[in-house]
């Protein structure tokens, strides 16, 4: 308990990040009863995710990954409306898209 007193809010701002994410999309999908409005944000949600695994590619991505899927998860346990399949799809679809657009475009980089 001491050793993480110690510590400060940069060096474990992950723990924090990811719990605050997963109840932003818990609240965000509970909110949502459009199907389309549902679809759009997780598209949105998804272009940052591959936007910010591009910046941090050559640093450590993997909490950048753990947030991006916390907001995910969140949004999965509260949507009311549309497929959670479709959700999970079009989330790493947009992912994939922003990524490969931010890698071989470089107006975008």
């Amino acid at each position: 308990m001491k050793r993480w007193r110690k510590r400060g809010f940069f060096e474990s701002w992950v723990e924090p990040s990811f719990l605050g994410l997963l109840i932003v999309g818990f609240v965000l999908g509970k909110l949502l009863l459009d199907t389309v409005v549902s679809y759009l944000i997780i598209a949105v949600a998804g272009l940052v995710a591959g936007r910010l695994a591009y910046v941090k590619r050559e640093n450590d991505p993997v909490p950048f990954y753990a947030i991006s899927l916390s907001f995910l998860f969140g949004f999965l346990l509260g949507h009311r409306t549309g497929n959670g399949f479709m959700i999970i799809l079009l989330f790493a679809a947009a992912a994939a898209l922003s990524y490969y657009l931010h890698k071989n475009l470089e107006f975008l980089a």
